[in-house]
């Protein structure tokens, strides 16, 4: 492990550890400020993964049902040991110290290291999303349900291999060889390679078996088996791997070989297929029994069961590129579950039709944006009156919480930290640098992006439909043809263009590389000088008008928004023709904007924010890509460069 590695989880352990802390100490105080204590349950997962979050998810809902709310009839407090087993352990004994009424797991580890630490039997346990809970090693009974520990019950999800193998075969009947990477010291992974074992050669199917202790050597462990001969790689309920499915389907990639795994939904990293257990429907289940603890029943009386309610999710777009001849049969494509194709993603686990408002509940959502700016507001605006048409009004059963980063990147981390710490149904980021932060540091609140630029190239996903989970949005590209072809007319013979940004922002690069192409491609050479910060705009565009350029142009950079007076000072010292891509800045100095109309881009997020805030999960949702052309002219700049805007421009003209 590098060293790095290392320091970042030491780190990731104290500030979880600190948080958990935290949390209990301001509950403990706010309990008592009240008068009165709601019951008081602790929900721990161990990592930031599909299986568990959807788990978590059906928890929640689960308890909801038999009308156990967060917030109203009892406090929920969420933890999770982000794939760190040290801080694992260390939430493991602050919850079980007599704080809590409950504690409800989500994964074999956490079932474990809460038991462990909970020997003395202080606080009631209810685990879920487990797969062999009889092989934990907890001391629970596979021959009698009922010989557990008397304050510890919960649901077991063993899902028999052979039916992903068989799968398989259907698909490819040739089948000799599947790869397999695995951690032998999660009890659960040792509970599928085992049965893999005993069900596999009575397919003629051979399994190569690789180990990984940590996520960051599966790639490399993946990779062996597709040097061994490895026809198909096959995913397991191993967490550690799981963690890092992306890294076994990046390795079976190189081999053209396809990935197939027993954890629905893996097919949203690239996997061929997955059968195995709606992990929603088994937190469901773990919430209601969750729900007959606080209601009273001793959990000794509870016996611990096996429950896979089967899922089926298939991608054909995994097909391509593959060396032998695997085919999907058409009957799989129409009993699947979820289906990823070409169209995108299809969810037949969610309901078609929109959920109601939940009558006397105030829902809570955090905006967190860049800087206030002309852009930003009118994107706020759309936001919020879109919204309101959805039902869900601020000041009535929508409270918000706004706010900014004051134009500085470092301040976006910490005000995401906060916001995601307080049970929030909601976060809505605006700009790419918001989006970017809340992909690496957003783990338990939904997320609904806009005014942004590519959320691709910041992070948010692969494709419109295989993206973050918990994360949905709109994206808005410029439209640089349109953009340059304006420059052209306004500038007849043009051979060079001058453009500043920060080359850390994300939506900057992607939009200075298109750019960079399509003038090259028109004989026009873009002359770039980048900047770090707003201080260094005036210089660095003053830089930028001696290397004989003829047009100054700006993109949607953040950081040079915020500068942009500056931007527009420094062509207009040299008389040069300033073209943007941002609307509202035009009357500021600009002589022309090629952009897009951010209120329909905000409109366009507050659809998407309604859906999410009435129940849906954003992992389903795909990305939309909204970018309505909007022509603005500025006449005052005109006529002091001595420019006649021609006919067709004045014509194509929004304002």
């Amino acid at each position: 492990m590098k060293i790095q590695d290392v320091i970042r989880r030491l780190w990731l352990g104290v500030v979880l550890i600190v948080a958990a802390s935290s949390i209990l100490l301001m509950s403990d105080s706010s309990q008592r400020k009240s008068g009165h204590a709601l019951p008081r349950v602790a929900l721990f997962q161990h990592s930031s993964q599909s299986a568990l979050d959807e788990g978590v998810q059906g928890i929640l809902t689960g308890l909801a049902e038999h009308g156990f709310i967060d917030g109203k009839t009892i406090s929920v407090q969420r933890f999770n040991a982000e794939n760190d087993i040290g801080t694992a352990n260390a939430i493991a004994r602050q919850i079980t110290s007599g704080g809590f009424d409950l504690v409800i797991t989500s994964s074999t580890i956490s079932m474990q290291v809460v038991a462990n630490a909970n020997r003395a039997g202080k606080t009631k346990h209810v685990f879920g999303i487990v797969t062999d809970p009889f092989n934990a090693g907890v001391g629970i009974s596979r021959e009698n349900p009922l010989d557990h520990p008397k304050y510890m019950t919960g649901i077991g999800s063993l899902v028999p291999p052979e039916i992903a193998f068989a799968m398989a075969k259907k698909m490819f009947p040739a089948l000799k060889t599947v790869g397999l990477v695995w951690n032998p010291s999660e009890s659960n992974s040792v509970a599928f390679t085992t049965a893999a074992r005993a069900a596999v050669p009575r397919m003629g199917i051979n399994l190569l078996e690789a180990n990984a202790e940590s996520s960051s050597s599966v790639q490399e462990a993946a990779a062996s088996l597709v040097a061994r001969g490895a026809e198909a790689l096959w995913i397991s309920g191993d967490v550690t791997v799981l963690v890092a499915a992306e890294s076994v389907v990046k390795a079976a990639t190189k081999g053209h070989i396809p990935v197939f795994s027993s954890i629905p939904p893996n097919v949203k990293h690239g996997t061929l297929f997955d059968v195995g257990a709606n992990y929603f429907e088994i937190g469901r289940e773990t919430g209601d029994l969750a729900a007959k603890v606080l209601n009273g029943t001793d959990p000794a009386t509870i016996p611990v069961v096996n429950l896979v309610p089967e899922e089926v999710a298939v991608n054909s777009l995994a097909l391509a590129g593959l060396r032998d001849p695997w085919k999907i049969p058409p009957e799989l494509l129409q009993s699947a579950q979820i289906v990823i194709d070409a169209q995108g993603l299809h969810d037949r686990t969610k309901p078609a039709a929109v959920a109601a408002l939940s009558p006397g509940r105030t829902y809570k959502m955090g905006v967190v944006y860049f800087a206030p700016e002309e852009g930003a507001d009118l994107v706020l605006k759309a936001l919020f009156e879109t919204l309101a048409q959805e039902g869900f009004v601020e000041g009535k059963n929508l409270e918000v919480k706004r706010s900014h980063a004051q134009g500085d990147f470092t301040n976006i981390p910490a005000l995401l930290q906060n916001y995601d710490s307080q049970q929030m149904d909601l976060i809505v980021t605006l700009t790419t640098p918001c989006l970017t932060g809340a992909c690496a540091i957003v783990k338990h609140t939904p997320v609904v992006f806009t005014y942004v630029t590519d959320p691709i190239a910041a992070g948010a996903g692969k494709t419109l439909a295989d993206h973050l989970p918990r994360v949905t949005g709109v994206g808005s590209f410029p439209p640089m043809e349109d953009t340059i072809a304006m420059i052209q007319k306004l500038v007849p013979g043009v051979k060079s263009v001058g453009t500043l940004y920060n080359s850390s922002e994300a939506n900057s690069r992607k939009v200075v590389s298109v750019a960079r192409d399509m003038f090259t491609k028109r004989g026009i050479k873009l002359e770039e000088v980048t900047v770090t910060g707003s201080s260094e705009i005036f210089q660095a565009a003053q830089v930028l008008t001696h290397r004989n350029i003829q047009v100054m142009w700006v993109g949607g950079d953040n950081t040079v928004l915020q500068g942009f007076d500056a931007v527009a000072k420094a062509a207009r010292d040299a008389k040069l023709p300033l073209i943007i891509n941002d609307p509202e800045f035009t009357d500021r100095g600009a002589l022309a904007c090629v952009g897009l109309g951010w209120y329909q881009a905000g409109a366009a997020a507050g659809k998407l924010a309604s859906r999410v805030l009435r129940g849906e999960d954003p992992t389903g949702i795909p990305f939309e890509e909204v970018a309505v052309k909007k022509v603005v002219l500025n006449q005052n700049v005109a006529k002091t460069l001595g420019i006649t805007f021609p006919p067709d421009v004045l014509k194509e003209a929004t304002q």
